[in-house]
């Protein structure tokens, strides 16, 4: 095995001499698709995972750069995600910054911009309680590089790690208070970098609340899940988020198998799955043209127009709370 799912057969597979040919032969579609086909998709389309500069690292591009592309290719909203901080009061600035441009004549027209918050200090409803009062903010991201189940299955100290669930499986008084919060202000959660052994029982006390829940890029090797683990998952209520990440080859996981995301969405369902970029690192592609091309890829090999707009227009916004 080469982490949870992938094996070593099929890294051979997809690195094989004749698999750039297999797949042209296997995916007739791919003849069909050109540059802009995704134009399209992208009108009305929301980006509501992002990592945009200031942030605790650099990143490709800030927030006003990347909120202005957003806009140009008439997406309706996009939200700024930080690890550690708050980036609502950011996201109202930029929102300004866009509205003036759109009465200048900069643009032809605007995008809604909003922040969210992440819990990596601690699982703290005091915190969310004042975080919820700022304008524009939409999402709580729940713990991520300091979460104990990440940590633990990274082989790393755990010791100090946020957990979310107590020793019988139960989630903890606190985290369900944060989804009590969330529910009640209509704010969306992503449940972060943790595994099935805390998610079972938080996506089943988020739909007990009715707080709405999407699992945030469980295809990637940081916290993979398995299609029957996504599968009961969904079933229970919560989103799957189908990111840009692994289906675009990527120096931060460049051995990953870009038709897992396909047959995810296939085998779960449109109905079920959100699509998000997660880009903005210093070594992937910028934002906006990450989305552009993943579309792209997802046309190529057999997702439908129709079930892109679903996972990228309507579950972003019923997830916030916006339709």
């Amino acid at each position: 095995m080469v982490g949870r799912i992938l094996t070593t057969k099929r890294v051979k597979e997809l690195n094989a001499r004749d698999f750039f040919y297999k797949i042209l032969r296997d995916m007739p579609n791919i003849g069909n698709i050109a540059p802009g086909i995704e134009d399209e998709r992208l009108k009305g389309a929301m980006d509501i995972h992002i990592h945009a500069y200031p942030d605790w690292v650099h990143r490709s591009q800030d927030m006003i750069e990347i909120a202005t592309e957003a806009a140009r290719r008439g997406m309706r909203a996009v939200l700024f995600k930080d690890h550690f901080n708050l980036t609502a009061g950011e996201a109202y600035l930029v929102q300004k910054h866009i509205n003036h441009l759109v009465s200048e004549g900069g643009l032809p027209n605007g995008v809604e911009v909003y922040g969210g918050m992440g819990l990596n200090f601690g699982v703290r409803p005091d915190f969310v309680k004042q975080a919820i009062k700022y304008p524009n903010m939409k999402k709580i991201f729940f713990p991520t590089f300091n979460s104990a189940r990440c940590l633990m299955n990274m082989g790393h100290d755990a010791t100090h790690g946020i957990n979310l669930v107590n020793s019988k499986q139960e989630v903890l008084p606190e985290v369900a208070e944060v989804l009590e919060i969330a529910a009640d202000a209509n704010i969306g959660v992503g449940l972060g970098h943790t595994d099935f052994y805390e998610l079972l029982p938080l996506v089943e006390k988020a739909k007990a609340v009715g707080a709405r829940v999407v699992l945030d890029h469980p295809l990637l090797e940081l916290n993979k899940l398995t299609i029957d683990e996504m599968k009961t998952l969904a079933d229970k209520g919560a989103y799957v988020g189908t990111f840009c990440q692994p289906m675009i080859p990527s120096i931060y996981q460049p051995v990953a198998d870009p038709f897992e995301t396909v047959n995810t969405i296939k085998t779960i369902g449109a109905e079920r799955c959100l699509i998000a970029s997660d880009f903005g690192q210093v070594l992937h592609l910028e934002t906006i043209y990450g989305m552009r091309v993943f579309i792209r890829a997802l046309l190529a090999f057999g997702i439908t127009n129709e079930e892109i707009d679903i996972m990228i227009k309507r579950n972003p916004a019923r997830l916030l709370y916006m339709s």
